[in-house]
């Protein structure tokens, strides 16, 4: 079939038309995919800045986790140690610091963790807690509880609970029950009721414990 010079223009235009249509398309989404791996290309240089400067602060971080390292293990020199905080000779050493104070220790008992405390870690501080029920004058309670605080390991007063519970002259009398001993019938202050809760750490290096267990 000829084609008349009109047609034959008509087609040489539509072939020219879907040519730079097909060019513009295809240079359309090569713009959009090198846009796409610019914008990838950006964001590795920026994870690169990232990790560069990450890699620089290397030295620092190492020299402050030695420095961390050496606070852990002064702190752990003046932690006792763990046989310390057993019950039995816990006891003997805050019944050394009762002596010649006139306080009574009516009662002892270590104080457990909540269960949600307690969680497996790596070079644990470990907290012991014991909770006390005294009877004593406020003079002597002071003495004592200054005592165990410049105990030669660490031990801290947590909670101090002073309930009035008389006065007691030198026959030991007002006082009832609770007050015929006889080194409080010597007071001359009133006697208290004191509760006191007292708490340490341990600490172990490197294993895996279980705080309060």
């Amino acid at each position: 079939m000829k084609l008349n010079d009109k047609q034959r223009t008509l087609l040489v235009g539509l072939v020219a038309f879907l040519v730079v249509a097909g060019l513009g398309t295809l240079n359309f989404l090569k713009f959009r995919e090198r846009s796409g791996l610019t914008a990838q290309i950006e964001r590795y240089l920026a994870e690169e800045q990232v990790a560069t400067a990450k890699i620089k602060q290397i030295p620092e971080l190492r020299e402050k986790r030695a420095k961390l390292m050496n606070i852990i293990d002064e702190y752990a020199e003046i932690l006792p140690k763990e046989e310390h905080v057993q019950h039995e000779t816990f006891m003997e050493i805050i019944d050394g610091y009762r002596q010649d104070t006139k306080v009574i220790i009516q009662k002892a008992e270590y104080v457990k963790v909540k269960e949600d405390e307690k969680a497996p870690k790596q070079e644990n501080f470990i907290r012991h807690r014991y909770r006390f029920k005294l009877l004593g004058t406020v003079p002597d309670f002071i003495e004592f509880a200054d005592r165990i605080e410049n105990h030669t390991r660490f031990l801290k007063v947590d909670a101090v609970n002073i309930k009035p519970l008389g006065t007691m002259d030198e026959s030991g009398e007002d006082l009832g029950e609770k007050a015929d001993d006889q080194e409080l019938a010597a007071a001359s202050e009133p006697v208290k009721e004191i509760e006191l809760t007292v708490s340490t750490y341990t600490y172990s290096r490197g294993q895996v414990k279980k705080i309060g267990s």
